[in-house]
């Protein structure tokens, strides 16, 4: 079985490794250990292997810095657990995070009532690769609690 649990000193390997493979090379979630980690982040473990992992900015901001899930494991509903931890965990928030404007995670986004705030233009522009099919353009999406 999947387990959900807020994030250890133990995953941080696996975790910078699957966010390198996710967004970019460099992200770095080690100072999340120092604030509410078990208010800001879930990690989703398969035995030691880490399948998803998730992170608020904080306890204060509640902005999703970063949600992943292991190649393979698409279709497991770890995002949606996740997803539902962070909200969960962070009752009466307004939750915020940038999304790009073709990522197919909008859908999960819209199913737990996010809606589109606004539309930022080259939003990714200094992160994604030059080769990457994904949309240098976001929408900021909020969740009103």
């Amino acid at each position: 079985p999947i387990s959900y649990v807020s994030l250890q000193p133990r995953h941080l390997r696996q975790v910078h490794e699957l966010l390198g493979r996710v967004f970019w090379d460099g992200v770095d979630v080690s100072d999340c250990l120092e604030y509410s980690p078990e208010r800001c982040t879930v990690v989703a473990t398969y035995g030691h292997l880490v399948v998803g992992a998730a992170f608020l900015s904080s306890p204060q901001e509640t902005y999703i810095t970063y949600l992943a899930v292991r190649a393979g494991w698409d279709n497991s509903q770890i995002a949606t657990t996740m997803l539902y931890h962070l909200i969960t965990l962070n009752p009466n928030k307004d939750i915020t995070l940038h999304v790009s404007a073709n990522n197919p995670a909008m859908l999960l986004y819209n199913r737990f009532g996010f809606k589109a705030e606004e539309f930022v233009a080259g939003f990714y522009e200094d992160y994604m690769d030059a080769q990457s099919r994904a949309s240098k353009n976001a929408f900021r999406l909020r969740l009103r609690r």
